[in-house]
């Protein structure tokens, strides 16, 4: 296979909107002409690509994922959760080239009535923000000039589960070709070869096999199984309980079948196989965010007699999962303790900041921890009202222990009340901490660099450090992407940063010349960027 020019470890969709990039350097994606390029013709738009310089040859991209297939655990993972549509618009997808992709391929299909469309009207409520969200105010309204159901829908609306995996593999099969890029492989050591400078990476496969390439992109985020975040409690456990009786979410989304074809084939079953109480066993699920109200809806859907809904905080109440500024999605401006904000205002403020402590204290504020969506929590409002679904807020188990004799749980709370029953269910996410990462211990040997809190400091462009031609793509890019850095548009901007990058370096090595832009303010590029997030 020789030496590749970038390899991308992890199938997901963030890899698969780089991908798609990576495979058309030279097609504009500021360009917004509202329709796909054409395969045939998209290298004749030579003149304007995506490092803003001359024609790039074409790329040797290999993408590394354990499960051999585009989103494959992505949608295992919704699978698990019945997770019935995405909590992201039409208009934030993995298509980098055309905004409005998504939508094009609902009309195509014919498949509208899989849109989710928001409510009109959603009050946001939390313990620091009360306000009404109009969804469109008469300017939106003026350039939107909705005319018709349809394009309403398409232009407010959230796409089901099915029909965001069937538009991957539309992107992966007919618009981008992207399926022989693809292989099946478990990445177990990123070494970098160094000489000075990385010459170039060795990537050890589990299966056995090495790979080398001039820059890694690890685009699989800090979700492996081994880094869920596990409370303290359950660490404390002295007694030895059956595995099934407590489980992570992480842990499970994990635990899938060894080939694609299986997860076809047997995947609604082996998740039920893992993912499961009996009839009228009494559950615990523990977290706020909205991993855990997917999780309580599958314990009544599977016949629990009662659940207990255990949360740190208050229940949040948010349509997106990025803070009071509703996903920042641009439409609307409110105040905000005291302060005036919309979309692009908090963009620029943010991109501004130079202080990375700072930064990382609005990525705080913006996400405000777990949350849970309008639609979800009228799903299970009867079964809190008529007392099925026991919501505790500002309660924390503070101890533990598993009895033999009645084989079930004895929990104490931090309220003081003690509660007993047969499952416990944790949806408290992973912890983000670089420096525990396994994949990257080799490089950070190598290639010490700052780390807050368990977020790194890399470049703006994503790279791991000066000399070292490693890309970071999901959660670790907060401080350099912004608080929606985990989500699909955080996807679409991280691609447009690393793809802008490789490409530049590509440049530089054949034309021998070096880069002479220096430190110029890139703001208002990354604000550019994130269209894809700011609706209309």
């Amino acid at each position: 296979m020789g030496i590749l020019d970038v390899l991308v470890i992890g199938g997901g969709p963030h890899a698969l909107t780089l991908a798609s990039l990576l495979s058309r350097p030279n097609t504009d994606p500021d360009s917004d002409s509202g329709s796909q390029t054409n395969p045939e013709t998209s290298n004749s738009r030579s003149k304007s690509n995506i490092s803003g310089k001359v024609v790039c040859p074409q790329l040797n991209i290999k993408v590394v994922d354990c499960y051999g297939e585009w989103a494959a655990l992505w949608e295992s993972q919704f699978t698990a959760l019945n997770i019935p549509h995405l909590r992201s618009h039409t208009l934030v997808h993995t298509d980098p080239l055309n905004k409005r992709a998504l939508q094009e391929f609902v009309v195509k299909s014919d498949r509208a009535s899989e849109l989710h469309c928001l409510p009109d009207q959603v009050y946001i409520l939390d313990e620091n923000a009360f306000f009404n969200d109009m969804r469109l105010g008469k300017k939106e309204r003026k350039r939107l000039n909705i005319t018709s159901t349809l394009k309403k829908s398409l232009s407010f609306s959230l796409p089901g589960t099915k029909l965001s995996v069937d538009f991957f593999k539309d992107q992966v099969r007919i618009l981008y070709n992207l399926g022989k890029l693809l292989v099946k492989g478990t990445v177990e050591r990123i070494i970098p070869v160094v000489e000075k400078k990385v010459k170039y990476f060795q990537i050890q496969l589990q299966e056995g096999s090495i790979l080398q390439a001039q820059q890694v992109v690890m685009a699989t985020g800090p979700t492996r199984a081994q880094m869920a975040n596990t409370p303290l409690w359950v660490n404390n456990i002295g007694e030895s309980y059956p595995e099934e009786r407590l489980q992570h979410t992480v842990h499970l989304m994990h635990r899938l079948p060894n080939s694609v074809q299986d997860l076809r084939e047997t995947g609604c079953e082996r998740h039920k196989e893992t993912f499961v109480c009996e009839t009228g066993q009494r559950v615990m699920v523990v977290g706020g965010g909205l991993t855990s109200a997917h999780v309580v809806s599958i314990a009544l859907q599977q016949g629990a007699s009662h659940v207990t809904w255990v949360m740190r905080k208050h229940l949040q109440l948010k349509q997106f999962d990025v803070g009071d500024v509703e996903s920042l999605v641009g439409r609307y401006s409110h105040v905000e303790h005291g302060i005036k904000m919309d979309g692009h205002a908090y963009l620029r403020q943010f991109y501004s900041e130079r202080s990375l402590h700072k930064r990382l204290a609005m990525i705080r504020q913006a996400r405000k921890g777990g949350a849970v969506t309008p639609e979800a929590y009228i799903h299970l409002q009867p079964f809190i009202l008529n007392g099925q679904v026991d919501v505790k807020t500002y309660c924390q188990v503070s101890e533990a222990s598993w009895c033999y004799r009645s084989q079930a749980w004895r929990l104490s709370l931090t309220t003081g009340e003690d509660w007993t029953g047969d499952m416990i269910w944790l949806a408290t996410g992973c912890k983000l901490d670089v420096k525990q990462d396994p994949l990257l211990s080799e490089v950070i040997k190598e290639f010490p660099i700052q780390v807050i809190d368990g977020w790194p400091c890399i470049s703006d462009s994503l790279q791991w450090a000066e000399g070292c031609p490693l890309y970071l793509m999901g959660q670790y890019t907060a401080l350099q992407v912004g608080p929606h850095a985990v989500n699909l548009a955080g996807g679409q901007a991280a691609s447009m940063r690393i793809a802008k990058d490789i490409l530049r370096h590509r440049q530089q090595d054949d034309e021998g010349v070096s880069d002479l832009s220096g430190e110029k303010c890139k703001t208002e590029e990354y604000i550019q960027q994130m269209q894809g997030l700011l609706w209309l």
